[in-house]
């Protein structure tokens, strides 16, 4: 007891000796009585104007949502194929895509009777021949990639993770020569999947060839068909006719607007505002959203929107926002602009996407 009284009796002296270190310069008459004048008429006025920018800031807090990172599996298949994806679409140069193209070609040539001898074996419905063809044919579309539509404005985008639905070597074959031209992730799943194939002879001397290009190797992938967890993938080719949906009816009525950079939040605010009160934009919700850059981008791709509008200063960020993300219409510190409804010829492997960034590809 004596011990705790001792104490409290030392922190008083301590605090008391801390006092006596503090040095408080005294006031003159004129200035005391200026000081007292300025709090007596400005204190609510000063009161009144902190509650306002204070509801302000509370207010804006409370429109813009915060986006947390979603824990959910995601099969190792495709955060791997995922992952290719995203490294290899950023690179825009085309003459990486011909440079392989060229590598693969001569090493079909050096294994030219290998080839042959499981074509025969497996009875498979391509040739020697058709092979080369259909890399040659894929060679000519690289220059369909963010290829911009004149008359549209739209650029030719690829869609990130692709399902292809396979019973053939021939369709197998062409989806691994797509990888490589249209530089999407292309995982083909086949309902008559053989390791001795001769499809999967091609698929091992593509993805040989692609490693001496630094170019991820889990940008093309080959399994049976029921392996692959179709819901996350971005996108399933199924076999015959195309039975995908319209681009219209991809897209959900929204537009998101992201705040990476708080220093452009005012300017958000304005656009949130502006687009509330523009009857163009009646039929669309919305939606403010901020948060780490990785999980914005999960976000936004699984929730595919209308219109996405980045406000950021890194162009880093910015360019690979415009590559990954999963809408037709992307702006960036630009606020939403008219928004370009004609989405141009539907391709299977491309998004036809509208972008507004200065010279972006």
């Amino acid at each position: 007891m004596e011990k705790q009284e001792d104490e409290k009796i030392d922190v008083k002296v301590q605090e008391q000796d801390e006092n006596k270190q503090l040095i408080v310069p005294k006031k003159g008459f004129l200035i005391r009585v200026t000081h007292s004048i300025k709090k007596f008429f400005f204190k609510g006025k000063m009161k009144n104007l902190l509650l306002e920018d204070g509801n302000k800031i509370e207010a804006n807090k409370a429109k813009i949502k915060f986006i947390h990172d979603n824990p959910e599996f995601v099969q190792e298949y495709i955060s791997n194929a995922r992952r290719a994806f995203r490294k290899y679409v950023i690179n825009n140069s085309k003459s990486i895509s011909i440079d392989i193209f060229s590598l693969i070609k001569e090493k079909i040539k050096e294994n030219k009777s290998k080839i042959e001898e499981l074509i025969k074996m497996n009875e498979d419905d391509v040739t020697y021949a058709s092979i080369l063809k259909m890399l040659e044919k894929e060679e000519k579309a690289v220059s369909e990639f963010k290829a911009k539509d004149k008359e549209t404005e739209r650029y030719n985008v690829p869609i990130g993770v692709i399902g292809v639905e396979c019973d053939s070597s021939k369709n197998a074959i062409e989806n691994i020569f797509k990888s490589i031209a249209t530089r999407n992730s292309i995982i083909i799943l086949h309902s008559h999947y053989n390791k001795y194939s001769t499809e999967a002879l091609i698929l091992l001397i593509v993805k040989e060839c692609i490693k001496n290009f630094s170019v991820d190797d889990n940008i093309v992938q080959m399994y049976e068909d029921n392996v692959l967890q179709i819901s996350q993938l971005d996108k399933l080719i199924k076999k015959g006719k195309n039975k995908d949906k319209p681009v219209k009816e991809l897209f959900s009525k929204t537009i998101y607007i992201y705040l990476e950079n708080d220093e452009y939040e005012d300017e958000v605010m304005k656009e949130y505002d502006r687009l509330k009160k523009d009857e163009n934009y009646k039929e669309y919700e919305i939606q403010l959203i901020n948060g780490e850059f990785a999980n914005i981008i999960n976000f936004l791709n699984r929730n595919a929107s209308y219109a996405v509008c980045m406000y950021t200063s890194n162009d880093q960020k910015a360019y690979k926002f415009i590559n990954w993300i999963d809408s037709p219409n992307v702006f960036v510190n630009t606020g939403i602009q008219v928004l370009n409804e004609e989405f141009g010829k539907e391709n299977k492997y491309y998004h036809c996407k509208y972008v507004l960034y200065k010279d972006v590809f």
